[in-house]
């Protein structure tokens, strides 16, 4: 049986009737063929999820909030993914797979290779398309919150934050392999670079910044296969895919 879910972003109450928005009522009345009265789950990225009601009603669609379900689906650590912007679907890739494996924090950086230049409006249409890519992996993997995606920043000022917690950058150099790292937190980085890779001189200083070098593999990875294959190993070795 297929489950049907629609993130709506405003708060949610039982016995009320919110008006969808022109692409939430065409995804649910044309692309899956809701009829009147048909039941879908509603979530709003911060209160469990709801059971809601389709109304149709002159031309226009409502979800009739029917009743609630409390539940997380928050991952048991904290992963806050530092990813190199990429250009078109890769960008959009790693964002759809690091929201559906439960990252909470995605950070566009711009490093020295990054090969995607725009003005400051256009970064703006950028976040806001990157914003919607996790909508929708959240709409369709389960998911009950939105991760927070922020504004793109370059490599030398996020690493010029504060950042507590394992801090892990691959590194085709390193010796060092994930399950010999031994996390003091429950709080994980992950650095990935562009296509390009990162530049000798930015992994240097990821690693004064605390940054561990991690080898994975014998082979070089895609930027969006490494941003999946890293994610996974951390759930794997310390997060969900341990349970």
């Amino acid at each position: 049986m297929r489950t049907i879910r629609i993130y709506i972003d405003t708060p949610l109450i039982i016995d009320t009737t919110i008006e969808l928005d022109r692409q939430a009522a065409s995804h649910l009345t044309r692309v899956l063929r809701l009829r009147n009265n048909d039941c879908f789950t509603v979530f709003n990225g911060s209160d469990g999820e709801y059971t809601a009601q389709l109304v149709l009603d002159n031309k226009k669609s409502f979800a009739k909030i029917i009743s609630h379900k409390n539940t997380t689906t928050q991952s048991c650590i904290s992963i806050t993914l530092l990813q190199c912007i990429s250009k078109g679907d890769r960008m959009d890739f790693a964002i759809q797979k690091a929201t559906e494996l439960g990252t909470n924090t995605i950070i566009p950086i711009i490093s020295e290779h990054t090969v995607v230049n725009l003005k400051e409006d256009r970064w703006e249409k950028k976040l806001n398309h990157w914003q919607s890519v996790a909508i929708s992996a959240c709409e369709q993997c389960g998911r009950n919150d939105i991760p927070d995606i922020r504004s793109p920043i370059t490599l030398q000022e996020q690493l010029a934050n504060t950042m507590t917690g394992t801090k892990l950058i691959f590194d085709p150099l390193s010796k060092t392999s994930f399950s010999s790292i031994k996390p003091e937190t429950t709080h994980f980085w992950l650095l990935i670079g562009p296509e390009g890779g990162l530049s000798e001189r930015e992994i240097m200083h990821a690693k004064e910044s605390g940054f561990s070098g991690i080898k994975i593999g014998q082979r070089i990875l895609r930027t969006e296969t490494a941003a999946l294959a890293g994610i996974t190993a951390i759930q794997t070795l310390w997060g969900d895919f341990r349970s």
